[in-house]
């Protein structure tokens, strides 16, 4: 009795072992890897807190046009298949005065107006030659609310006046599919594409 007594935590975490997910860093895993594939029950970890810098209320301004991007990062959300950290987040733009979109008070966690997990290294595509070969970008997709398609946003953390800061590159792509006699109500996004440098608030 006394035996199986000593055993029988042996055999129970024999068994815990195995059951584990395996963590996997996320930055060495191609986004279409995980999003078409992906190990089931794996955990696709941010393991280097690569993306921690970017959460926060960020800020543009230019005159009386404004854009203001809430990031917050995600960990271990499960897709169904898979776990994985990412960032998410909300906006607000307004232009000349007037406010085109504003998703801030959005709480759908599956309807979320900015989302990715795509770390990208100096030579990713935008290429960045001024960025540091042990930082890391983050890209996100940006979802346009009104028209219902979708931008690539591309964060880079910089400085400005000594003040953190994220320069952002958005640029946009139009619907999927484009019928004769039938064209799709928007061809572009309402956002705005181009750089924007967000000052941290």
């Amino acid at each position: 009795m006394k035996t199986l007594y000593i055993l029988l935590p042996t055999i129970i975490f024999s068994f815990t072992s195995f059951a584990q997910s395996p963590i996997v860093d996320i930055e060495n895993i191609p986004s279409f890897f995980k999003d078409g594939g992906g190990v089931e029950n794996a955990y696709y970890k941010d393991i280097n807190n690569f993306m921690d810098p970017f959460e926060g209320t960020w800020l543009y301004t230019n005159g009386n046009t404004s854009f203001k991007i809430v990031l917050t990062k995600e960990t271990m959300q499960y897709t169904g298949k898979f776990y994985t950290d990412y960032l998410s987040g909300e906006y607000q733009y307004i232009e000349n005065g007037n406010e085109v979109v504003n998703t801030l008070s959005n709480i759908d966690p599956y309807n979320i107006g900015i989302g990715g997990d795509s770390l990208l290294k100096p030579h990713h595509r935008p290429v960045c030659n001024d960025c540091p070969a042990n930082g890391r970008r983050v890209q996100v997709i940006i979802r346009d609310k009104i028209t219902g398609l979708n931008g690539t946003f591309t964060l880079k953390l910089t400085t400005v006046n000594g003040q953190p800061a994220i320069e952002g590159f958005i640029y946009g792509s139009g619907p999927a599919l484009v019928l004769e006699g039938n064209p799709p109500p928007y061809m572009e996004m309402v956002i705005p594409t181009g750089t924007f440098t967000f000052i941290k608030q």
